[in-house]
């Protein structure tokens, strides 16, 4: 499975799974009164939501580029991620919070019955289900690098987004079980209250997380370094190219990058190419007109011999770096530039 399946199954796998706690949670919230379980039952609201729009995102991303989009809409996901961010922070870390804080203003008496902790098990696992999907799905993209390497670069927000969302889901539990726990052995509506505090303050940390990673991906981050420069080596060793500068690069989606650069292109060496054709014709060369007929085709066959040249380095380094889907080179020249676009 691509790494674009894994976090299409993972983001479908918690969408599914937060779909049916939602309810569960929202039915205890009604029959208990606990602002713990309020805020869980929010928190899942959030998270269903949230993943539903990163499945449209991802679902979107991955459409083919057309006129309108000629670079296609990777960008989609990006943005559909942004959005999930933003209702984190609404649902998840917004009203959960201010929940908690109107508890603590206006204490309420709770019903607290041992079959709400049975709710709350059964979402840990469930969870922790969906979590562990997710961390199967980051190991089989992160290669060397560490999580937190892997969630500071990577360039597929739902996959992080659901890593974090249900890591929150799963350590939220937990604090819902103390906090519900403690209020009932204290007769008391407060450390349920604050639990509600705590678990939107984790929610608001994931969001303000998400919204920045989202906005560096929206307004086009580099690629990484290591591929840029693994690009740049091959060209550097091609003897075809005596020197490339001014580069570019731009993510566009999760597996989809673009490389600009502007090359000067060895003239010695594809007037080499044609040392031979050049001495079969030398014998031909006889007046002006015969001149002008031999610079013409020799003319030719440079411009030529550079676009088959263009042709071969793209199909190479597009084999070697696979997520290099657009390039654009552009040839120094000292009239200008002369733009030559590989794909």
């Amino acid at each position: 499975m691509s790494g674009d399946g894994d976090s299409k199954g993972a983001v479908l796998a918690a969408l599914v799974v937060n779909t049916g706690l939602t309810a569960l949670k929202f039915t205890a919230f009604g029959l208990t009164g606990s602002g713990s379980m309020f805020s869980e039952a929010m928190h899942t609201l959030a998270d269903t939501a949230n993943q539903g729009l990163l499945f449209i995102g991802i679902k979107r991303s991955e459409k083919r580029p057309d006129a309108l989009f000629s670079y296609g809409y990777g960008g989609e996901r990006f943005l559909f991620a942004l959005l999930s961010a933003v209702g984190i922070f609404v649902l998840g870390c917004g009203v959960t919070i201010y929940h908690g804080v109107d508890s603590l203003i206006h204490p309420h008496q709770l019903h607290i019955k041992w079959w709400l902790f049975v709710i709350l098990a059964i979402s840990f696992v469930l969870n922790g289900w969906v979590l562990l999907k997710a961390i199967q799905a980051i190991n089989k993209q992160r290669g060397d690098k560490t999580f937190l390497q892997f969630l500071k670069t990577t360039n597929d927000p739902t996959i992080a987004a659901v890593l974090l969302e249900d890591g929150i889901a799963c350590g939220g539990v937990v604090i819902a079980v103390i906090c519900i726990a403690l209020s009932a052995a204290m007769r008391s509506s407060v450390p349920d209250a604050v639990g509600s505090i705590i678990i939107g303050g984790l929610l608001g940390f994931v969001a303000v997380w998400l919204g920045y990673k989202n906005r560096s991906l929206i307004l086009g981050r580099a690629i990484p370094p290591e591929v840029q420069e693994q690009a740049l080596a091959f060209l550097k060793s091609q003897p075809s190219v005596e020197r490339v500068r001014a580069v570019q690069s731009r993510i566009l989606g999760a597996d989809s990058y673009k490389l600009k650069a502007e090359i000067d292109w060895n003239g010695r060496w594809f007037g080499e190419q044609q040392a031979q054709w050049v001495n079969e014709q030398r014998a031909q060369l006889d007046g002006d007109e015969a001149a002008k007929q031999f610079a013409r085709e020799f003319g030719e066959r440079i411009t030529t011999a550079i676009a088959k040249e263009v042709d071969r380095v793209e199909k190479e380094l597009m084999a070697l770096i696979p997520t290099l889907k657009y390039l654009d080179f552009e040839s120094d020249a000292p009239t200008g530039h002369t733009q030559i676009l590989a794909k």
